[in-house]
């Protein structure tokens, strides 16, 4: 049963290369800093997902396989297209089509704006969500997986706020 489900916005993107489309921006140098050391705290705080449910944008994709290289046990990342730029409801949508998967740790890793009213939605409350923040939520019973009164959000992680500690 899922136990722990992370909401991440993808770590910081490079606009170096001004003639790439912006589904292939990969992450710049701050980006793959502040990746690192959201998987180092998620695993040191243990909230380390098993699976990774991720846009298939390259700074996405870019941001989920560096935390799967360093988080123990993360097992897989399964590209999900409609995750690229999806809002709050396409992504509700898209967790509903796939169903609660089978780990007891899940981060769904996508873009704003829609990520971060999803996890307004989800959490009923604002944060501002920049990029490779992190919401954490603990799942209080067995109740149905996208009822957000059966989560209970834990911890918010920003990248920019870890790196300062």
């Amino acid at each position: 049963m899922l136990e722990t489900l992370l909401l991440m916005r993808h770590a910081k993107s490079s606009w170096e290369n001004k003639g790439l489309v912006d589904h292939a921006r990969p992450l710049n140098s701050r980006g793959r800093k502040s990746a690192d050391i959201v998987g180092r705290t998620l695993t040191a705080r243990g909230f380390a997902p098993n699976e990774i449910w991720s846009s298939d944008s390259a700074r996405t994709l870019e941001t989920a396989k560096r935390l799967i290289r360093i988080i123990p046990g993360a097992q897989s990342i399964r590209h999900i297209p409609d995750l690229y730029h999806s809002s709050a409801a396409d992504i509700r949508k898209i967790l509903k089509n796939y169903g609660e998967p089978d780990c007891t740790s899940l981060m769904v890793l996508a873009h704003n704006p829609g990520i971060s009213e999803f996890f307004e939605d989800f959490s009923r409350r604002a944060h501002p969500f920049p990029t490779a923040c992190c919401a954490v939520f603990k799942r209080k019973n067995d109740g149905d997986w996208l009822n957000q009164n059966n989560w209970l959000l834990t911890d918010i992680l920003v990248a920019r706020q870890l790196m300062e500690e």
